[in-house]
């Protein structure tokens, strides 16, 4: 069991930081139980280790006591499964304290052999540092301690800009853009190397994205702005013109969107592993003078370990050969660990900040930069889709096994989708003109872009970048209102079960039982039907009626009034202008959504594969809207 323990180690080292650019389940699955089992079965075993010690031959097993506080310690690359793990610090303090004295314990009680009594010890010392540091790292990243540490330094910030002849921080936005500017100005630097400057940006920016995700109040002169920046790049490989022509506005948005990506990664690493705790602002010469303590004791450990086997033993040579692969194992794994962090974006923003831009520091950002390519995703680059409609024949259509499946949370209406390039274009372009306003309810503009869709022929308007798009966003909006709940209080919740109620009762009064959901055609007829007089008479029930008064359905009415006020206005064709409208309306919807989530929301989906919304949410940061400032006063 003692080498399970060990595999798992190796497990969490290499698949843990998958989990940030991957929505599988089963990744997450094997995670979970990986997490889990690594403690319990270090536990375990460290637990049974004197049920060993009566035979002299067997002795040998006291000396992996030390090695599974090793492995209890963890690896640098996870820390914590989810933003509860870290809120558990206090439990593994109680397990840190309660396994240390166990193992020495079991070690004093029964060894006999002084001949490799220095490489316990010096197991033990990079046991229980590591184990401490796993503790230390999770009590970091509370939401508590981090709204102390931002706060704290916020404070200092404020006191900074304070010089003796009274001078006070920027009180203006005119006064902020010029302190920008000045910044931007000393740091030339920034426009060398495109790569180089969004990482450096994004290391910059780390305080204040942890204070966005945490709802804490900024301080918009202590850093530059962003885009600003990412802007007098563009003009410099433009000729001086900000105008593009061209493939200018991808350019842009690339850009912008990889920041976001980076931002969000530093800010992964600092939630849910030890790479935060490596480079904290604070101490981090102590935290890597602890890393390294690590490695060596742990390589120390193995160089005795050898050389005293040499003297001769009655051990068994199976212990001896487990002892071997344990010992190598951990150096193996900690040097594994120590490069993966050093390669890590958050240790070159470390080296640039300590030693400037160097021969040393751009030949480490050359190894980054082969070891993470610009154009290698740093999230899952998906958003998930429900769709009202879709969901209730979906419904409807479900056999026993589904229904129970559906009943037990195991399926759903949801699905995952790939964001496409032009529709990141264009809530990026649209940032400018957004008003962070919510004029509308996400569930009467989703029926009213399906109803839209469907009507005009979703066949013929996938060509229609405005149609396919609006009903992606649509789609994405109501799983994160609808599905999970983002903002929604009970009557929203209420709307969204009376518009299922009636999208079902319209649907049994439809001949075809088996239409299918992605049969464009065959969903116009049913909606036609719906609406149909006949139908209607025959059936005593008029699903869509403009002068409705029936409390119980008040969302299909209007959706539908709306849509075909929208497709067929007075005295004119609509010519597709109604999907700019539409277009428009979800635009907005998802401005106003994306700074209202809970910070805690954010931070949970970074460990599952990242969120659009969360990278809407900094690309409105970055532009300098949605900030929570707080400025010094006289």
């Amino acid at each position: 069991m003692v080498l399970g323990s060990f595999a798992l180690q190796a497990f969490l080292l290499f698949a843990a930081h998958i989990r940030k650019r991957n929505t599988s389940t089963m990744l997450r699955i094997l995670l979970w139980l990986a997490y889990l089992m690594a403690d319990y079965v270090a536990i375990f075993v460290l637990g049974h280790l004197t049920l060993q010690t009566n035979d002299p031959r067997h002795q040998l097993v006291l000396l992996w006591a030390p090695v599974l506080l090793l492995h209890l310690g963890g690896q640098d690359t996870i820390t914590a499964l989810s933003m509860e793990d870290n809120e558990l610090w206090k439990r593994h303090l109680l397990g840190l304290v309660t396994q240390v004295v166990l193992a020495v314990y079991v070690v004093a009680k029964s060894w006999r052999d002084k001949r490799l009594l220095a490489p316990v010890v010096l197991m033990f010392v990079s046991g229980t540092v590591k184990y401490a540091e796993r503790t230390w790292a999770l009590k970091m990243a509370t939401a508590e301690a981090i709204k102390d540490s931002r706060m704290g330094d916020l404070y200092k910030a404020l006191r900074k800009f304070e010089d003796p002849k009274g001078r006070q921080a920027p009180q203006t936005s005119s006064e902020i853009a010029k302190y920008n500017q000045e910044i931007v100005g000393r740091n030339k630097w920034w426009l060398q190397q495109e790569y180089a400057d969004l990482v450096q940006a994004a290391g910059d920016s780390l305080p204040n994205c942890i204070n966005v995700l945490n709802d804490i109040p900024v301080a918009p002169w202590v850093l530059p702005s962003i885009f600003n920046m990412i802007e007098e790049i563009y003009r410099r490989d433009n000729g001086g013109s900000t105008q593009a022509g061209g493939g200018g506005k991808d350019w842009f948005s690339s850009r912008a969107y990889k920041l976001c990506e980076l931002q969000l990664s530093l800010i992964y690493d600092r939630l849910y592993t030890k790479v935060g705790l490596r480079y904290n602002q604070s101490r981090p010469i102590i935290s890597i003078g602890l890393q390294l303590l690590t490695l060596g004791t742990t390589s120390t450990a193995l160089v005795l370990f050898a050389t005293a086997r040499k003297q001769g033993s009655v051990y068994s040579r199976v212990d001896i050969v487990v002892s071997y692969i344990l010992l190598a194992g951990a150096v193996a794994l900690e040097l594994l660990s120590m490069l993966m962090v050093t390669l890590s974006y958050r240790s070159y923003c470390f080296l640039r900040d300590r030693f400037g831009v160097n021969r040393f520091t751009r030949m480490i950002f050359c190894v980054i930069r082969f070891v993470r390519p610009y154009h290698k995703p740093l999230w899952s680059n998906k958003w998930a889709q429900y769709n009202l409609i879709a969901g209730c024949i979906k419904e409807k259509q479900a056999g026993v096994v589904a229904r129970m499946m559906r009943r037990i949370g195991l399926a759903g209406d949801s699905k995952l989708c790939a964001i496409p390039d032009e529709t990141k274009e264009l809530i990026c372009n649209e940032l400018d003109d957004q008003k962070v306003d919510f004029p509308r309810s996400v569930l009467t503009w989703h029926l009213i872009t399906d109803i839209c869709f469907f009507l005009t022929g979703g066949d013929a308007g996938l060509a229609n970048r405005h149609m396919r798009l609006c009903r992606e966003v649509s789609n994405y909006l109501m799983d994160l209102v609808m599905v999970r709940r983002v903002m929604t209080s009970s009557e929203g919740h209420v709307a969204h079960l009376k518009a299922r109620e009636e999208v079902k009762l319209m649907l049994e009064h439809h001949s075809d039982k088996k239409v299918k959901v992605d049969d464009v055609e065959a969903v116009r007829k049913m909606l036609d039907a719906g609406v149909s007089h006949a139908t209607a008479a025959s059936s005593g029930y008029v699903p869509f009626a403009r002068n409705s008064t029936d409390t119980m359905r008040p969302v299909l009415p209007r959706a539908w009034a709306l849509a075909q006020t929208l497709l067929h206005p007075a005295g004119r064709s609509s010519g597709g202008a109604q999907w700019e409208l539409i277009a428009s309306v979800l635009m907005e919807m998802l401005f106003h959504l994306a700074p209202r989530c809970e910070a805690g929301f954010h931070a949970k989906n970074l460990s599952a594969g990242g969120e659009y919304i969360t990278h809407v949410r900094f690309l409105l940061h970055n532009r300098g809207f949605g900030w929570n400032f707080v400025l010094a006063r006289t």
